[in-house]
């Protein structure tokens, strides 16, 4: 019965320090979020044939809101990928080399 006790202030004490701290949020990719948009819409979908037209309703705003989600992280990543490119799969206007050129001592 003391375990019990023991086990049940633990889970306790953690949960209360992650309401306080507050749980670390998930960063999900933009392929992540379409999969989601998808998964949303069949839902949707299957909800609205099968005369459920409430819950069809509450899935279809999921599915406008993870749409808009995928969007926004899409273009965010299409931006990230443009201002900061991969070292060496970078843009040709954004490495070193082409950015310098017009400055080169002769």
């Amino acid at each position: 019965m003391k375990s019990r006790w023991t086990a049940g202030l633990l889970a306790l004490a953690v949960a209360g320090g992650l309401l306080f701290i507050g749980a670390p949020a998930a960063q999900a990719s933009s392929k992540g979020r379409l999969n989601t948009t998808y998964a949303l819409g069949a839902a949707t979908i299957y909800s609205l044939l099968k005369g459920k037209t409430t819950q069809g309703v509450i899935l279809g705003l999921g599915t406008a809101y993870a749409y808009k989600r995928y969007n926004d992280a899409h273009r965010a990543e299409r931006r990230r990928y443009y201002y900061y490119p991969s070292r060496y799969h970078g843009s040709r206007y954004h490495t070193r080399s082409y950015r310098h050129s017009a400055y080169r001592y002769r």
